[in-house]
């Protein structure tokens, strides 16, 4: 195997490893273990696990289209002839939007961010990995799982949990994000309306926001208002009891 497709494999096991401790943690049954997520029905704490597996961290096979795609965007930032119909559609979206525009700018970034916050773990995982001399099949052991998550930076897990809290926060806005979404619609059409400006893959980019989003606003529509909190605490507390257990067993296991 070249040493490309070696780094490829590992790259997917160290996703896949990760995206099962994300399943394994918002479970019904784990959330079951804290008072915060008591309110919340086993339905409903699914459908936030499925967003979680499908949105913020989807699986392996789809992630190396998705990082070409986020890449790609780049390109359309850079080129200000395939930017200025982008920027006309968002021009006029701050008549639309009115004071809810610095907010719906903030809740696009965020998504962004979190996405970038994803790749910078796993490259952490990486580095870990080929230190230590893991093959693929060895990071999903369970051993050498918990001394790899426990070796990352804490204030990076920390700067990571923060930017999904602030996504949700800004998806709890149902309608900052209802008047988001119909924007990047818009602009969505405009961009399958032009393949000579814009490629398949930078498309593909804008549609994992689009669809972060979408989904995220189908959720909360599905909850009552008074959940909303619940969630966003509820998936603080799993998240810091999930990083705690991972770190006193790498403990006890001897380090990372």
């Amino acid at each position: 195997m070249p040493p490309k497709s070696k780094d490829l494999a590992l790259k997917h096991a160290i996703i896949d490893v990760y995206r099962e401790q994300m399943r394994l943690r918002y479970l019904p049954e784990n959330c079951r273990r804290f008072k915060e997520l008591k309110p919340i029905t086993d339905e409903k704490l699914t459908a936030l696990r499925d967003y979680f597996l499908e949105c913020i961290y989807p699986a392996s096979e789809n992630r190396d289209k998705l990082d070409d795609a986020f890449d790609r965007m780049g390109e359309i930032i850079r080129s200000p002839r395939r930017l200025m119909p982008l920027m006309t559609i968002a021009f006029k979206s701050v008549w639309k939007l009115g004071t809810m525009f610095p907010s719906a700018v903030a809740a696009g970034r965020n998504t962004l961010e979190a996405y970038l916050e994803t790749r910078k773990i796993e490259s952490k995982l990486i580095e870990y990995a080929q230190k230590n001399k893991l093959k693929p099949e060895q990071v999903s052991e369970h051993e050498p799982m918990v001394k790899m998550v426990a070796n990352l930076p804490e204030e990076e897990m920390v700067t990571f949990r923060n930017e999904i809290l602030k996504l949700f926060e800004h998806l709890s806005n149902v309608k900052l994000i209802q008047a988001t979404v119909e924007i990047m619609d818009n602009s969505k059409a405009l961009m399958e309306s032009r393949p000579d400006l814009y490629h398949e893959e930078e498309l593909a980019g804008f549609t994992l926001g689009h669809d972060v989003l979408t989904r995220g606003l189908e959720l909360f529509q599905s909850l009552k208002k008074s959940e909303f909190p619940i969630i966003i605490r509820g998936i603080e507390v799993v998240e810091i009891d999930w990083y705690d257990r991972i770190k006193a067993e790498a403990a006890a296991l001897g380090g990372a």
